[in-house]
């Protein structure tokens, strides 16, 4: 993966105000700030930086600073984009007995990270469910986990109707017989 200029250079600078926000702890005049916490979490978090953000994070914690929902939304993102579905748990894990409640958002990011883990989903899906009844949890189609619907199924559920589906095996029967000839 080549990376561009503008990026390199982005990374590097949150690196350099990570180190720098190191330094300004250990100042007298020092005084614990969350939204100070959060912007760098976030930025860390959106480079793929995750055991710099999750550094920052235990800091954070040990000061009894609690993070809010964008905070734990860009963790959970950034877990998730990172491949480590239970890492995005044990954050999820920690927002839900977090003292603030917590939003939507997250909770929608994890079901859609998670579609590959049906059993981490349903969990989610069950919390979302009991924290906000009056809210839909989105169920995808089936042929992203990898099986396909076919049109006469769709007609069946009602998704589309029968003259959709003889056109669409019409094409595909004149497409398969031009292949063959």
């Amino acid at each position: 993966m080549r990376l561009s200029y503008n990026i390199i250079c982005l990374i590097f600078c949150i690196l350099l105000h990570f180190q720098v926000f190191e330094v300004i702890q250990k100042q007298d005049w020092y005084t614990p700030d969350v939204y100070l916490y959060k912007d760098l979490i976030i930025a860390l978090a959106r480079c793929r930086k995750m055991d710099e953000a999750m550094k920052l994070w235990e800091s954070m914690r040990k000061e009894n600073l609690f993070p809010d929902s964008q905070t734990y939304t860009e963790i959970i993102r950034g877990f998730l984009r990172d491949g480590s579905p239970a890492d995005a748990m044990n954050m999820y894990e920690d927002m839900i007995k977090s003292p603030d409640p917590p939003e939507e958002l997250p909770f929608r990011i994890l079901l859609k990270g998670l579609l590959p883990h049906p059993l981490l989903r349903n969990k989610v899906k069950k919390d979302f469910e009991e924290l906000f009844p009056e809210k839909h949890a989105y169920d995808p189609p089936e042929e992203i986990f990898g099986r396909w619907l076919q049109m006469s199924d769709l007609d069946r559920i009602g998704l589309i109707e029968t003259r959709t589906v003889k056109t669409a095996m019409l094409y595909k029967e004149e497409a398969k017989n031009e292949l063959l000839h």
